[in-house]
């Protein structure tokens, strides 16, 4: 019996993905992949759509791969410096997460990186450097640098002590208040 080909409308395991292109036996054609709709008969115009969805399909993971690889010159090595607040015992309120990550790098590099590029096993949970990898697409990778500081506490405006001393000029006393 001859072979036949049939484009896959279907992935069919150990055949082939949607829209491959194969020859398949003429009875496992007409008895299975047709009537279960898994594959359409390869014609002359399927074949041609079909080479021509391959390329369009190509082209789109070639565009997708440069822009993730100019991604990945312009976030490679950048230093992130996220601010945390911490107890009277030294330990983190908290933790980092990609989420604060991906936030880090748009507000202080202005990149947009999904979060779940970023790669962190477990969140972070204490102060220190940390070198953190962003899986930007498949075999390709770029690092970013994390430094965890402790936040700086703002001194508080001396509003209250300016008006302590105007009262003092004007002989008021603080204990006839």
């Amino acid at each position: 019996m001859a072979d036949v080909q049939v484009v896959l409308l279907e992935t069919v395991p150990d055949l082939g993905d949607i829209g491959d292109v194969r020859s398949v036996a003429a009875g496992y054609a007409r008895n299975f992949l047709l009537p279960r709709r898994l594959a359409v008969p390869a014609t002359r115009q399927r074949l041609d759509d079909a080479h021509f969805q391959a390329e369009l399909q190509d082209r789109r993971e070639e565009n997708a791969r440069r822009e993730a690889q100019h991604l990945a010159d312009m976030i490679q090595g950048v230093m992130l410096t996220i601010h945390v607040q911490v107890g009277d015992q030294g330990r983190m309120h908290g933790q980092i997460t990609n989420r604060d990550v991906a936030a880090a790098l748009l507000e202080q590099h202005g990149v947009e990186i999904d979060r779940h590029l970023i790669q962190i096993d477990s969140p972070i949970r204490s102060l220190g450097r940390y070198l953190v990898p962003i899986r930007l697409a498949a075999g390709l990778e770029a690092s970013v640098m994390l430094d965890v500081v402790e936040q700086e506490d703002e001194p508080e405006p001396a509003v209250e002590e300016e008006a302590d001393e105007t009262e003092d000029e004007l002989g008021v006393s603080r204990l006839g208040r």
